[in-house]
């Protein structure tokens, strides 16, 4: 028997930081998937690890030294039940989805990514989570936080 359940995740609490004063300004826009509200759940017994694309960003500045984006990860939770952690990455938009190997940093640090030069970068933001073999079911939730700045 395959239970699943469905958790959700309260996606991309944003934070915007500009360094420099008026003269360049970054901007980030987010948008969850429609996926962000249904992550899958091992049922009982069972033990996946799972990699999910959770939302599309763009990410942009005028700043001649280009921009950092670091994003948050933590833990997929609810009152009572066993928390999932989890870690985040991003691959260019329309890129393959992200694969194991490019999660590199573990859950609860924070993900960076940094460009050199003015512009616009659109990305995908994917999680990684391994829920617990006996998860407790129910409704799950998770902000991710992303913050953007000049360099």
């Amino acid at each position: 028997m395959n239970l699943r359940s469905r958790i959700t995740l309260g996606l991309l609490a944003l934070s915007l930081l500009g360094v420099e004063p008026a003269v360049a300004i970054p901007s980030l826009t987010t948008s969850p998937t429609s996926i962000t509200t249904m992550l899958d759940l091992d049922g009982t017994g069972n033990s996946f690890t799972h990699i999910v694309k959770v939302a599309d960003i763009s990410a942009s500045t005028d700043n001649a030294q280009g921009f950092t984006l670091v994003i948050n990860s933590g833990t997929l939770s609810k009152p009572g039940g066993t928390a999932i952690p989890f870690q985040v990455t991003t691959v260019a938009d329309g890129a393959e989805a992200a694969s194991a190997s490019d999660f590199t940093a573990s859950s609860g640090k924070p993900y960076s990514f940094k460009t050199s030069t003015p512009g616009t970068r659109d990305r995908d933001v994917y999680i990684r989570y391994t829920s617990a073999t006996l998860q407790d079911p129910g409704s799950y939730s998770a902000s991710i936080t992303l913050t953007i700045s000049d360099n």
